[in-house]
């Protein structure tokens, strides 16, 4: 994994945000408590609503979490700015999280005014004790067809028109479920069988329209088999205070090649 440093490799403010939230959210054992892109009202002008990374309402205490993904340390205008947003909104706590971390300007300024500092930081093979790989197991679907059923006095259905629609209509996600349930009924996952096998039946979705004419069924016939892929992380976080080990840290944090897959892991209790 190489040497310990700052960790930089979420690509977008958002993806980093999104993961402090999926943080918190095992941090707090409570995930109904963590929002992610909050919206408050001002409370000098309620009508005016002020956009929060993240914030954390529980057992009455107001807690506001603002990220910052960077290349250089966050330096002390950053930490004045949220000290005067916690007075602002009323928040009881803030907590600034930086992926590039702190200059030591702003350590002690946040440590006067009482605002908390967290960062993520790459663990090494010494700090971890070693990566964990991960079994991925998918169904993959070939030769699918699908043939839709309207009421017999509709007038006809364009295909052009009818394809997109389908395509990015919640449905679609309905009947690959059920291909799966068929799939599972082989149960090809504790003999980790690779065959092909082919997958047929007919759904009567309830309260569907396509093409703006309600569905009275859809058929699905295709082919699928089941497919392992291996994932390993290729670095490994800690996530916590600045001052803090980074293998000693309250959470840790895996992510995988895929998509925003992640593994967290909590150490610490609340």
């Amino acid at each position: 994994m190489g040497q310990q440093g700052r960790a930089n490799s979420v690509e977008t403010p958002e993806a980093l945000e999104k993961q402090i939230h999926r943080i918190h959210e095992r941090l707090e054992r409570s995930p109904q408590d963590v929002t992610w892109n909050d919206h408050v009202p001002d409370p000098d002008n309620p009508e005016q609503l002020r956009q929060i990374d993240i914030t954390i309402r529980r057992n009455g205490i107001f807690t506001i979490i603002e990220c910052r993904l960077s290349k250089r340390a966050q330096n002390v205008k950053w930490i004045e700015e949220l000290i005067g947003r916690r007075q602002s909104l009323g928040a009881d706590t803030i907590i600034a999280v930086a992926s590039a971390g702190f200059t030591i300007g702003a350590k002690k300024k946040a440590a006067r005014y009482g605002v908390l500092l967290l960062d993520l930081r790459d663990l090494s093979d010494e700090d971890w004790g070693g990566q964990i790989t991960l079994m991925l197991y998918y169904y993959q679907y070939s030769d699918v067809k699908l043939a839709v059923a309207f009421a017999p006095h509709n007038p006809d259905i364009d295909p052009a028109v009818l394809k997109p629609e389908l395509r990015s209509h919640g449905v679609l996600q309905s009947l690959f479920n059920a291909a799966a349930e068929q799939l599972d009924s082989f149960q090809l996952l504790p003999d980790n069988d690779t065959r092909t096998y082919r997958v047929s039946f007919i759904a009567y979705p309830e309260m569907v329209e396509l093409c703006g004419e309600p569905v009275l069924q859809i058929g699905f016939e295709g082919k699928g088999r089941l497919v392992s892929q291996p994932i390993s992380s290729p670095q490994v976080f800690g996530y916590g205070e600045p001052t803090q080990v980074a293998g000693r840290r309250e959470a840790t944090v895996e992510r995988y090649d895929l998509g925003e897959t992640s593994s967290i892991m909590v150490i610490g209790s609340r």
